[in-house]
């Protein structure tokens, strides 16, 4: 991994752990916990119980006119902090002012409730203006609930404990290969496999349509399906795990490539003696914040960080592991004509255009005619459906 991982990679994850070996964490975690059983005095969960500050969470969050007017409120709290710490200028914008023309009673009396809170570490001062950074698309989630990847297994065992991992997976800016992102989130657990980790990755590449070669080989067209492509490389700890599903998969071909930069030097990556599939989380050592490269689809990349090792609990969900708990809404490229609406077509071998494959919206492919050129293909864009 650390010959095919890049400096600048690095540089936005970690510092990483030691090494965690799975096995071990489940092993001394559990002995200590049945060594330690805490003895709580009578009455002890109720004094601690925070069951009415939920309650009133809840009653906020349910009630759709206080929660728009808490979160108007909290934007323009916000925007009147970053103008407060601005540099006076000559030409200084007037403070922003709160529109109270469509408060309700309802929304008065919440907002005297607020006020009210004596708690001053509820309130925001204008030094929290250094802390405060604008909304990105990795915050948004289109996902409503945890998603469940199986029903048939992938279940908690109150007999058999387990660790519950959980796992980023950050994928490189089609704008700034330099940096990465989030794509998803998700929780495995330990019993599973680094096959079940890959599989439930939604992934916008797995909905590129297939080429159809001609005989000249040049590209005469694309598939409407979108098939299984069979292909994929994990590496953890210098160890490279191969699918399986052919004599030579991922692994050797990318150790092979390795091979070719540095003939004279020790390799960096060796092929793991089990393939993904076959390889349970539970025979692994980890470092949380260490990422860990992945390769599908020819040239797709992925970094997996994990985030969190810990034991089962009685409130985790019983069953439906991998779960998919986080998907950033993915992002499609900018039309390259009128840079201003996502593009919904990849026009290909167009002499007009100046790149090819060349992203456009369809009133600008309308507006451009007909091609004169019979070998110009039109593809229309992935709808982004699979794994969503």
């Amino acid at each position: 991994m650390n010959a095919t991982k890049t400096a600048y990679v690095d540089n936005q994850f970690g510092p990483p752990s030691e090494l965690i070996s799975i096995a071990h964490f489940i092993q001394s975690t559990s002995q200590a916990l049945a060594a330690s059983v805490p003895e709580f005095p009578p009455g002890i969960a109720e004094q601690c119980s925070v069951a009415d500050i939920r309650d009133s969470l809840n009653a906020v969050a349910d009630n759709p006119r206080l929660m728009a007017h808490l979160i108007k409120t909290h934007e323009f709290t916000v925007s009147s902090l970053h103008m407060a710490a601005e540099k006076p200028t000559r030409s200084r914008k007037r403070p922003p002012e709160r529109d109270t023309m469509n408060d309700t009673p309802e929304t008065v009396a919440f907002q005297q409730v607020l006020d009210n809170v004596p708690l001053e570490s509820c309130k925001l001062t204008a030094k929290a203006s250094i802390f405060i950074r604008p909304v990105k698309s990795t915050d948004q989630n289109i996902l409503p609930r945890a998603k469940m990847t199986r029903t048939d297994d992938g279940r908690l065992s109150a007999d058999v404990l387990q660790a519950v991992i959980t796992f980023t997976v950050n994928t490189k800016l089609s704008w700034r290969q330099t940096h990465v992102s989030r794509s998803s989130k998700h929780i495995i657990l330990s019993s599973q496999t680094l096959g079940d980790l890959f599989e439930c990755i939604p992934c916008t590449s797995n909905e590129l349509p297939e080429e159809t070669v001609g005989d000249g080989n040049g590209v005469t067209g694309y598939s409407s399906d979108s098939p299984r492509r069979p292909g994929c490389v994990i590496c953890i700890e210098g160890l490279a795990y191969g699918d399986g599903e052919s004599e030579v998969d991922y692994a050797d071909k990318l150790i092979q490539h390795l091979q070719t930069f540095a003939k004279d030097s020790p390799p960096a990556l060796i092929k793991a003696t089990t393939s993904m599939h076959d390889t349970p989380l539970s025979t692994l050592s980890l470092r949380i914040g260490e990422p860990y490269w992945v390769l599908h689809q020819g040239n797709c990349e992925h970094f997996i960080v994990i985030d969190q090792i810990r034991l089962q609990h009685p409130s985790d969900m019983p069953s439906g592991y991998p779960l998919t708990i986080q998907i950033t809404p993915p992002a499609p490229d900018v039309c390259r004509g009128c840079t201003k609406v996502p593009a919904a077509l990849s026009i290909v071998n167009d002499e007009r255009l100046g790149e090819t494959p060349c992203p456009l919206c369809i009133p600008c492919w309308t507006a451009m005619g007909n091609p004169q050129n019979d070998k110009v293909l039109v593809v229309p864009f992935p709808k982004y459906e699979i794994g969503w």
